[in-house]
């Protein structure tokens, strides 16, 4: 009964956030031109790139189309339906978790729902396009990309999360946490030869984008069983970390709630 009851509350809250994004249909139809137009440019000076080279440390252009396709799925599954992970910093700043303390439902869903991103549908769709043309260019396994971008975004969501939860411990983050979500994404897109030496173990460690999409690319491409299982097992980590660090942060606004302090 609770969890039906906690589904039950998700659609409500997901039929919200469809119902406000329409509600502003000429502001959403420019963002969305604008968006498409950005992401295909991007994709275009890539085209251009791999004319001229073959290869990028092995990376070529459906290797490209495979890692945006994947960044940008996830970044706009996370706009639009867990935008409230994003400005979670500025939600600490102003004490506006306070409402959602009181509220009997899960915490972290309330917070992750609580706002959305009108550009996030135009991104998505994007994103399964470019992956639709990658698929036909690569033949991979549809079911396991479509697992693996389900990996992807709980990889770029506990970034979020993590990264975002700093916010309990650092006053005015908010703008800076925006900028590292966004390197966050775009350093998801670069090939990984790019990241060699010890960048090579930042984006494993403490910035686990490779388990974002480099990762996930050997799996899909090289039929990389060991590539496939590490992506399960950074997938999981990231989401286990970024959780205990929301919860030890929550643990401190909490306890300056008390003493009207926040932060």
């Amino acid at each position: 009964m609770v969890a039906k009851g906690t589904l039950s509350y998700l659609w409500v809250l997901l039929k919200l956030n469809m119902k406000a994004a329409l509600a502003l249909r000429a502001a959403y139809a420019v963002r969305t031109i604008f968006n498409i137009g950005n992401h295909a440019i991007y994709l275009f000076l890539w085209v251009v790139i791999f004319k001229t080279i073959p290869s990028i440390g092995g990376w070529r252009m459906e290797h490209i189309l495979i890692a945006y396709g994947l960044a940008i799925l996830t970044w706009g599954l996370l706009s639009f339906f867990a935008a409230g992970l994003r400005t979670l910093p500025r939600q600490i700043d102003e004490g506006s978790l306070d409402v959602y303390l009181t509220n009997p439902r899960p915490l972290l869903m309330n917070i992750a729902l609580g706002s959305t991103q009108y550009a996030g549908p135009a991104e998505i769709i994007f994103g399964l396009v470019v992956l639709t043309i990658a698929g036909h260019l690569t033949s991979v396994s549809i079911p396991l990309l479509i697992f693996l971008g389900l990996c992807a975004f709980i990889v770029f969501a506990s970034l979020v999360l993590a990264y975002g939860s700093l916010g309990f411990w650092l006053k005015d983050y908010h703008a800076s946490a925006e900028e590292m979500y966004f390197n966050f994404f775009i350093m998801a897109t670069r090939p990984e030869a790019v990241f060699h030496n010890w960048m090579g173990w930042v984006i494993v460690t403490i910035m686990p984008i490779a388990f974002m999409t480099h990762i996930p690319l050997r799996a899909l491409i090289d039929d990389n069983i060991y590539a496939l299982g590490l992506t399960l097992f950074g997938t999981t980590l990231s989401a286990i970390t970024a959780y205990a660090v929301f919860r030890t942060g929550l643990k401190r606004y909490e306890s300056g709630n008390r003493f009207g302090v926040h932060g």
